[in-house]
């Protein structure tokens, strides 16, 4: 596992296609970042990122990072000996479930967790006026 390179001179190209990365759990502006080796470290954006790398195998690791945690971890394991590798990344919707990565487009994961929160957060800031309202109707009828 790790860096095993063949040919130090010649660079493979790489692209990472990254789904959106947002979500109501999960901050705006979270650096996502792809590690190919400890010297081969990249910020990931949405979209298309494309990267040259010496030939070998490398077990990619991908993250946001969220503080000093590593958030949505996924890995993958590539080969770029035969030449030019495309893989994808799917950030999840919160901070607490895993991201996805694989040679296919990758489904989110999180989604029914980010829905649930946010009928939470209406339901209580629905509660929340409904209370006031009740308190300014009692205020009024004393």
């Amino acid at each position: 596992m790790g860096y095993e390179p063949s040919d130090r001179s010649a660079q493979t190209p790489v692209v990472v296609e990254v789904s959106e990365i947002s979500g109501s759990a999960r901050p705006a502006g979270l650096p996502t970042l792809a590690e190919f080796t400890p010297e081969h470290r990249f910020v990931l954006r949405t979209g298309r990122n494309e990267f040259s790398l010496p030939p070998g195998r490398y077990h990619v690791q991908l993250w946001s990072q969220y503080a000093f945690w590593r958030v949505g971890k996924a890995t993958i394991d590539i080969d770029t000996t035969h030449g030019p590798v495309l893989f994808h990344y799917a950030a999840p919707y919160t901070l607490y479930h895993r991201g996805a990565a694989g040679f296919e487009p990758q489904q989110r994961q999180g989604k029914s967790a980010d829905t649930v929160m946010k009928v939470v957060a209406v339901t209580c800031g629905s509660l929340a006026v409904l209370m006031v309202l009740f308190a300014v109707v009692l205020t009024f009828l004393q």
